[in-house]
């Protein structure tokens, strides 16, 4: 060894996708899932940029909310929450506004639609650059 200190762990770039990832805004028992569950390489794959506008469908308790909404909020994007009907699970609807939609200073302006058989649209046409669901089809 030289006995030259070896420089800190670099933290993940203001803004970027790993930033999000490690935000202090995300629970420790989701964190927790990240070695399972890869989010930085998911969201990669599939092309996500913080630019862009994200359609979530039906994004449950917002594991992904939780990343995608500073992520898109740094870059300027936009995130649509296509969420079950309300009129069917007003509990899981409130509960994601409140964790979410209410808190634009850390998640951003969230848009919440509704992705059922019945409603018109997920997002306004022509607008979104990807569309997610996560955890969706194993019913």
């Amino acid at each position: 060894a030289t006995g030259a200190e070896q420089p800190a762990a670099r933290r993940p770039q203001n803004g970027s996708l790993e930033w999000a990832v490690a935000g202090r805004w995300r629970i420790d028992a989701e964190k927790a899932r990240d070695q399972y569950r890869h989010p930085v390489e998911t969201l990669k794959f599939f092309g996500v940029k913080g630019s862009d506008t994200v359609v979530e469908i039906w994004p449950g308790g917002g594991w992904y909310t939780a990343i995608l909404g500073p992520y898109l909020k740094a870059g300027g994007g936009t995130l649509y929450a296509a969420q079950m009907d309300a009129a069917a699970a007003p509990d899981a609807v409130n509960a994601y506004k409140a964790a979410f939609v209410d808190r634009p200073e850390v998640y951003g302006a969230i848009e919440v639609t509704t992705a059922s058989t019945t409603s018109p649209c997920i997002a306004r046409e022509g607008s979104a650059d990807v569309v997610l669901t996560f955890g969706n089809m194993h019913d």
